[in-house]
């Protein structure tokens, strides 16, 4: 017999599932409270399923995605004990398709210069996508299992990479419900938000058109001080120098637009060349990959942007130029 685990979050389901006269959205109390009970571990699966592609099914308001992310960020709190101090969130969950993961190699260059960066994500093991963890760990860079690992990495290189699953098991059985249901949930806006390690800036890629003012209406409400959104290559935080990209940024209690321009440099996309000797090569100087240089060229004017409060174009990409002049070009000879 199956037994209902909360009838609080029973009367969720029943709020979301109304029909299409008697259906509503949920308060950013309400959602902040069903959120609260599926990590405590209160709700069943099969509730958790329903919830969640209830709210797929006509995407997540503003006011659900702050209460989501308020009960994250408030349960994921109480596991800081360490003190770690971390200057970049960047969520990476989306994988890449067609092309390698450069903005991993933005990320490391950035971290070169002394910004501590934890990047965290998750793998659907079995999809056509190249997940940044695949990257990470064939390069011989170390894929953290705990708290103590972050630490310990960001004190050695400033970066850190850490699987959502260590982040938090319960985040990641809400994530892995897609292989029960077939299609990914509103989880994936809470894990970009939520920002674990409460770093001073995020930076947030996304798919589809209106997240990214989804995700700078939900920053105005939970008041964070700074957050870099935009529609990245195949939805990672990463500029696409094929195509024009609009930046939204949340700064000073504010939220302002930029319209970039796709790269006016040729470059030859290697589409499916997935050789990751790609990247090394690149980060070393020893082979120009065209389109490689102007996707972390981009991505890391994008991020500099943001952190160091630069507001033009010219002037991002003058920045970006110098970062990756400064990175260690030996960097994945000592990590190997």
């Amino acid at each position: 017999m199956m037994i209902c685990m909360s009838n609080d979050f029973t009367n969720y389901v029943k709020i979301l599932g109304r029909g299409k006269k008697g259906a509503r959205s949920l308060t950013v109390t309400e959602a902040e409270h069903a959120m609260s009970l599926m990590l405590a571990g209160k709700v069943a699966p099969e509730q958790s399923g329903a919830f969640w592609m209830l709210i797929r099914i006509r995407e997540e308001t503003v006011e659900e995605t702050v209460g989501f992310t308020k009960a994250t960020r408030a349960y994921l709190s109480k596991k800081q004990p360490l003190g770690i101090k971390v200057d970049l969130d960047w969520p990476a969950y989306a994988g890449k398709r067609n092309e390698l993961p450069w903005f991993l190699l933005a990320a490391l260059a950035l971290s070169n210069t002394g910004v501590k960066i934890v990047m965290h994500g998750h793998t659907f093991e079995g999809e056509n996508r190249w997940y940044v963890e695949h990257a990470i760990s064939q390069l011989g860079l170390a894929v953290c299992q705990s708290r103590e690992d972050v630490k310990r990495a960001l004190e050695t290189t400033n970066f850190a990479y850490l699987p959502l699953a260590k982040v938090d098991p319960m985040l990641g059985g809400m994530m892995n419900l897609k292989y029960v249901l077939g299609l990914r949930s509103p989880v994936n806006t809470v894990v970009r938000m939520m920002n674990p390690f409460f770093a001073d800036h995020s930076v947030h890629g996304v798919f589809h058109r209106g997240y990214d003012q989804l995700h700078l209406a939900a920053c105005e409400q939970l008041g964070d001080a700074s957050v870099l959104v935009f529609r990245g290559g195949n939805g990672e935080a990463e500029v696409n120098p094929e195509r024009d990209v609009t930046l939204g940024k949340w700064q000073h209690g504010m939220a302002s637009w930029s319209d970039w321009p796709k790269a006016e440099k040729e470059h030859k996309r290697l589409k499916d060349n997935l050789d990751l000797s790609r990247l090394t090569d690149h980060w070393r100087g020893d082979q120009l990959d065209q389109f490689g240089e102007q996707a972390v060229r981009q991505t890391i004017a994008s991020v500099a942007g943001l952190l160091y409060g630069v507001a033009s174009h010219e002037d991002c990409l003058v920045l970006a130029d110098d970062i990756w002049a400064k990175r260690d070009r030996a960097y994945f000879d000592s990590v190997a």
